[in-house]
């Protein structure tokens, strides 16, 4: 598609029916990462909810379900760049919608540095192991940062092209070691009734293990912020949103019980202890010299989920900056390109900041935990006040199109299994470093109602500069608020 400068004083726009269904669904589908989820998270989760990790998938995957669902009734009316930001600006007030924001940041800007950081971590330990070559896991961080940089600078068709195949290719490997493992369980035979009963629900790191397992999944609301370079986003946002949380959850159990099967339910403590990644231990162990695709899988899928995340945190500091919310220099768009410029320098900036200060700091592995859990969090935060959005927006601006399933009873349980998980992960207290993570995620957002109470350009930002420009752009009804 042919583009030129746009006209001086005209508004700065994306490029329009860029991105279409499947490019949308594989956006949220990285997002999540499934790789990743699987051949190193669920060690980690296994660590707390021992054979109950693919119970703690599963419940992650209901709520997540519920949060998506009420998403999806905003994504219907409010297709933004602004994701969130927008949704809680219009449904409530534009102190919600900067207060939603500032736990955006929180979650999707530190996205590319804590992966990155843990791929570069795991390519470090995995070229010393089969290699005997140290190389220094900061090497592979730089390499991987200036390659998504240029990917996702390049133009949103390019990044989303290599999501696609990058995806695609994950998720088939991943679906072909679990196929091995239930046909080679290690115990002799398949026990999935080991995997889930009432009691998991009393163990003491269960919940913490549903919180991680929630960070699993999350990724779905990626895709908000590409709603102006969407076609037809009132339809595809919803489509691939649900089809992406639908898909994922029900990959990420039954693949979560295969593996384990795979390694032995008897040897579950073993699976949990494993310095080495156990998961790549089975793969060795099943395929032989093959356990090479599932480095790949894991690579892909780490590289994936950070092109995903820096699309959608470039959107929303663009919208932001469009709105006046954040600093207008971040209201420019490439005029060959048509992605948002100064949007990518500035989450460049922070990738690297955050990748390589923590990274440096607590160590890459651990970056990756601590950040998960607080991210998490943070995020929770926002689907919390998004679904009372929901209510709010149909109650008041919707009143015909209300329902009580969809715009009442549905937001309310979504919102207390998130308040009720949220407080069973940090009462008792986890093993640090993990304890601190619910601890940053409070203070940062103790900080953000400050911010919002005495920040006159928070506590008024108007809606005026964002919704003018992109509902005209989507043919969606304005509706002009003073902040």
């Amino acid at each position: 598609m042919k583009s030129s400068s746009p006209p001086a004083g005209s508004p700065q726009v994306l490029r329009a029916n860029a991105l279409s269904f499947p490019s949308v669904l594989m956006q949220s589908i990285t997002h999540i990462a499934p790789a990743t989820g699987l051949v190193f998270v669920l060690q980690f989760i296994t660590t707390m909810a021992g054979l109950a990790a693919p119970l703690a998938y599963a419940v992650a995957f209901l709520i997540v379900m519920a949060t998506a669902v009420c998403m999806v009734q905003l994504a219907l009316h409010l297709p933004s760049a602004g994701g969130y930001y927008t949704y809680l600006s219009r449904s409530l007030n534009p102190r919600a919608g900067f207060l939603a924001a500032w736990m955006f940041f929180l979650y999707e800007p530190p996205c590319a540095g804590a992966n990155l950081a843990f791929l570069s971590y795991m390519l470090h330990n995995i070229v010393q192991i089969e290699a005997g070559i140290h190389c220094p896991w900061y090497v592979f961080f730089l390499a991987a940062v200036l390659l998504i940089t240029v990917l996702i600078y390049r133009g949103i068709e390019i990044s989303a092209t290599v999501v696609i195949w990058l995806t695609g290719i994950e998720m088939l490997i991943v679906a072909c070691l679990s196929l091995t493992s239930f046909l080679h369980p290690a115990d002799g035979r398949i026990q999935l009734q080991d995997f889930g009963s009432w009691h998991s629900f009393s163990q003491k790191g269960f919940y913490l293990a549903i919180v991680f397992s929630i960070s699993v999944f999350t990724g779905f609301e990626s895709v908000a912020p590409l709603a102006e370079e969407t076609r037809d986003p009132r339809r595809t946002l919803p489509r691939a949103v649900l089809a992406s949380t639908t898909i994922l959850g029900v990959f990420m159990v039954v693949c979560a019980m295969a593996l384990l099967t795979g390694w032995g339910n008897s040897h579950i403590a073993a699976f949990a202890s494993s310095t080495e990644a156990p998961v790549i231990l089975l793969a060795k162990r099943l395929w032989g010299a093959a356990w090479i695709l599932v480095l790949l899988a894991v690579t892909n899928s780490i590289l994936a989920v950070a092109i995903a995340g820096t699309n959608s945190a470039t959107r929303v500091f663009f919208a932001m900056g469009r709105a006046r919310a954040l600093p207008a220099v971040l209201d420019y768009v490439h005029p060959r390109f048509q992605t948002p410029r100064n949007a990518i320098v500035l989450e460049t900036f922070l990738t690297l900041t955050i990748g390589l200060g923590v990274g440096f700091w607590i160590g890459p592995d651990q970056e990756y935990y601590v950040l998960g859990v607080a991210m998490t969090l943070g995020l929770m935060f926002i689907y919390f006040a998004g679904n009372i959005g929901v209510y709010f927006f149909y109650r008041r601006q919707r009143p015909a199109e209300f329902s009580f399933l969809l715009h009442f009873l549905l937001p309310l349980l979504s919102s207390i299994s998130l308040v009720w998980v949220a407080y069973k992960s940090a009462v008792p207290q986890p093993e640090p470093p993990v304890r601190y993570a619910p601890i940053l995620s409070a203070v940062w957002l103790l900080i953000g109602i400050v911010v919002v109470l005495t920040v006159r350009r928070a506590a008024g930002t108007p809606l005026l500069p964002l919704d003018s420009i992109s509902m005209v752009q989507l043919d969606v009804p304005v509706v002009l608020e003073e902040g």
